[in-house]
């Protein structure tokens, strides 16, 4: 049996030191809505306590899938690397940027690139341009592959959509094909929710149409994402059977907020004969704030 645990969107507080120059453009409203309410809500103590828990149930591997920081800023990227290596090494966690992590244009090196280590493929997998990794990346897990897609690009003030892009759409045609000769049960990770009607045009996947034929065309058990900071749960029926579709929650989410307090997802995969099995459990932060508790479980499949 192999566990997953699936989380998403911690936007790690607090902000660092902000100077009035790195404040220019779309970061200026960013820092506004943080300070207005989303300080408020994101509590960096929520996601540590949720971090605790998820190593309680000592899963085989963790999904991280966007938005670990709020503004960009170059030292957000320190704060949120600490983060993740006070969880585990990139063996452990597989990392996919969100468009937050994408809020302004910058250099690979000086933002989500010193997160590669989570966003690396497997030897076999690796592909590189330029010293940067290139998306989609593979991990073999056991039986289970995990596909990490990016959709984060830099875009105009109050838009946070996402692309993926004819090139990494092609490859991942590739991955997909030749997983098909495999019996790997198939996970992909993306940071936009894949399907048009889940997000709204200024917030949407913009290539949704293309990627969901992709998965229409393959068999894929899983597609993980955030975004939305909601719990999601969509069928994508497909000439292969049926595509499971979940979201999650914040992982920093307070129950005083404007979005549902902070949960994550666990999911138990085993083979049993020529089938797949999955059940998930949710669990999500108790009503006192103090830990992390069993919210609802469910048999996805077969």
């Amino acid at each position: 049996m192999i566990t997953l645990a699936h989380l998403s969107d911690p936007h790690l507080g607090p902000l660092p030191a902000v100077t009035p120059m790195q404040l220019a453009g779309k970061r200026a409203l960013g820092y506004l809505n943080w300070h207005r309410r989303r300080k408020s809500f994101h509590m960096r103590r929520v996601a540590d306590l949720l971090v605790e828990d998820v190593k309680n149930q000592t899963p085989d591997h963790i999904a991280v899938t966007g938005d670990l920081v709020n503004l960009s800023l170059p030292a957000e990227f320190d704060q949120a690397l600490a983060w993740l290596e006070t969880i585990g090494t990139g063996d452990d966690i597989s990392v996919v940027p969100g468009n937050h992590d994408a809020y302004v244009r910058l250099p690979w090196d000086a933002a989500i690139g010193k997160w590669q280590d989570y966003m690396r493929s497997d030897a076999a997998g690796a592909r590189h341009v330029s010293g940067e990794p290139v998306f989609p990346f593979v991990r073999i897990v056991g039986e289970m592959a995990v596909i990490g897609l990016s959709t984060a690009i830099p875009t105009p003030p109050f838009f946070a959509y996402g692309t993926l892009g004819p090139a990494q759409l092609q490859h991942l045609d590739h991955i997909l094909q030749s997983l098909e000769q495999t019996h790997l049960y198939r996970v992909i990770l993306i940071h936009h929710p894949p399907l048009t009607h889940q997000a709204s045009r200024r917030k949407h996947l913009s290539d949704s149409h293309a990627f969901t034929s992709l998965l229409e065309k393959h068999r894929i058990d899983l597609v993980l994402h955030g975004h939305n900071h909601r719990d999601m749960y969509e069928t994508l029926p497909t000439r292969r059977g049926l595509t499971h579709i979940f979201g999650v929650p914040s992982a920093s989410g307070a129950h005083h907020g404007y979005r549902p307090a902070a949960q994550y997802n666990l999911y138990e995969i085993q083979r049993l004969g020529g089938e797949w099995r999955c059940s998930l459990s949710i669990r999500g932060l108790s009503r006192d704030g103090a830990s992390f508790e069993p919210i609802k479980e469910l048999i996805i499949s077969p």
